[in-house]
């Protein structure tokens, strides 16, 4: 998983940023996906696969409450 945001980039201020490390997240949940299923045609372990499967399930949390956080920071921004 390779941060492909800098966290000082101005660019992303308090609103926007969650929003971009959302979309890195997506980005890696798709990683995870792929490698799954690359050790199951690989015919890893059932132990290496459910590895994966965690990790991808660990994102996928990430991704919601970052998608909770930019909309939180949207709403205050509301007139």
């Amino acid at each position: 998983m390779n941060r492909r945001i800098a966290s000082d980039d101005p660019r992303l201020n308090a609103h926007k940023m969650p929003m971009a490390m959302a979309t890195e997240t997506l980005q890696d949940i798709i990683s995870s996906a792929d490698a799954l299923q690359k050790a199951i045609l690989d015919d890893a372990t059932l132990e290496q696969q459910q590895k994966i499967r965690e990790v991808a399930m660990s994102q996928a949390e990430s991704y919601l409450d970052l998608m909770a956080q930019a909309a939180r920071h949207a709403r205050a921004l509301k007139p």
